[in-house]
């Protein structure tokens, strides 16, 4: 019988084996990632494009170019389009970030060659109308208006500006201003460079047979994308450690972001500190999480991340607490970040971190769309699926000796800029 009064044996053991995806290449050498995995007859088709937020000339293209693309083509209306997806239970679905922006298609195997032209017509032919511009802007400006009264959204704004400036594609937030500069020209012209003359990948997964990939290959084929380059980006120098206190009348809360410039996935430190945040604040057994919700109370939840970006990245903590406590909250954060660098890591927490993260990359690789994702990490960042086994021997193999030296390098407080906004 089960003995739930005991904890579950922990394995740590790093000996799995990540399925292999198809890579083949089309056109200029566009790479094309194939997973035909799984057990529902479901694919998605992904195009990715060099058109993120360091490709735009003026603020808020980017964003604009991408969640505008099914507002209509030269051929359907914004309506028509949602028709002739819903009619075959497909959905689709734009993402924006800093380095690429992508359009995905998700569809019954089936229905593919009814599914996959209409993708490909909203990506090629965008009508950009102004009509349809216009109400982006109203509510783009309606959306910043609230957010500019919550404080973890200005912590974040001001922590990403602190780090980058508001000039930089990686630390600009968009104003009011931003808005008004969009026209269907610029978006146009935009689309153009980086859509049509801006494919760097294509993801391919889910369930189906030859004729199905075939058919999807030809087609994109056909399509005659160029590919693209992602744009060489100046990386300002890391900036001195802030402290800014902002205030926000009428704030309840007060929001906190402490964290510093690091590094992308190709650092040879990148395994180490992913680990190393892990435990102080990556999950929900975190240091952090134990010690500021759990033993203090001062939060419902906060917790630590690191952002690799194509050409830079950063470590941030983040939280909102009650102003009141919030000098005793940063104290508390400082110690923990003080106890990183000071005390190895025993043994037994060590172990339970490695076992939680072995887990999470098992689950991280389980099925086609999950897998497909793992590759396209990889292959946007110019990484081998080496990549992945050296992350899984470190996360076997790492001391916590080794981890008290990266957090001597990393995790110093004097080092960290350190933004609150509220009373």
């Amino acid at each position: 019988m089960l003995n739930r009064t005991e904890s579950p044996a922990l394995n740590q053991s790093a000996d799995i084996k990540i399925p292999e995806a198809k890579i083949i290449y089309i056109n200029d050498n566009i790479p094309v990632i194939i997973v035909n995995e799984g057990t529902q007859e479901v694919m998605k088709v992904e195009l990715v494009f060099s058109a993120g937020n360091i490709s735009e000339e003026i603020p808020m293209l980017a964003s604009a170019a991408s969640e505008l693309l099914d507002e209509g083509t030269r051929k359907r209306s914004s309506a028509e389009i949602a028709e002739a997806l819903d009619n075959y239970g497909a959905y689709f679905q734009t993402e924006c970030g800093n380095d690429f922006a992508s359009v995905s298609l998700y569809s019954l195997s089936r229905f593919l060659p009814k599914t996959l032209p209409v993708l490909l017509e909203i990506i090629k032919e965008p009508a950009y109308p102004e009509k349809e511009i216009a109400t982006f802007c109203v509510q783009g400006k309606q959306r910043l208006a609230v957010n500019q009264e919550k404080v973890d959204f200005l912590a974040r704004k001001h922590f990403i500006n602190s780090l980058y400036g508001n000039q930089h594609p990686y630390g600009h937030f968009p104003s009011e201003q931003d808005f008004d500069t969009l026209t269907p020209e610029k978006l146009i012209s935009f689309h153009k460079k980086n859509y049509l003359n801006g494919l760097v990948a294509i993801v391919i997964a889910g369930k189906f047979n030859d004729e199905q990939l075939n058919l999807a290959i030809n087609e994109i084929k056909n399509a005659s994308f160029k590919k693209g380059n992602v744009e060489k980006l100046t990386i300002p120098s890391s900036p001195d450690a802030l402290q800014l206190h902002i205030p926000k009348e009428g704030a309840v809360q007060s929001a906190i972001r402490i964290g510093r410039r690091l590094f992308n996935r190709k650092h040879p430190d990148y395994f180490k500190f992913t680990i190393l945040n892990t435990i102080l604040g990556g999950y929900f057994g975190s240091r952090l999480m134990s010690n500021i919700r759990e033993d203090k109370g001062y939060t419902y939840g906060i917790g630590s991340g690191i952002i690799p970006q194509f050409f830079d990245g950063y470590f941030f903590i983040s939280t909102e607490v009650g102003s009141d406590v919030c000098s005793e909250a940063i104290k508390e954060i400082h110690f923990e970040l003080n106890r990183l660098i000071s005390e190895a890591i025993p043994s037994s927490e060590l172990n339970l971190v490695k076992s939680y993260l072995t887990g999470s990359f098992q689950r991280s690789i389980d099925g086609p769309f999950s897998l497909s994702d793992r590759y396209k990490t990889l292959v946007l960042n110019g990484l081998e699926l080496d990549h992945y086994y050296a992350y899984l021997n470190t996360l076997k193999n790492v001391t916590s000796e080794e981890l008290l030296e990266t957090a001597h390098h990393y995790l110093e407080v004097i080092h960290m800029t350190q933004v609150i906004i509220g009373p």
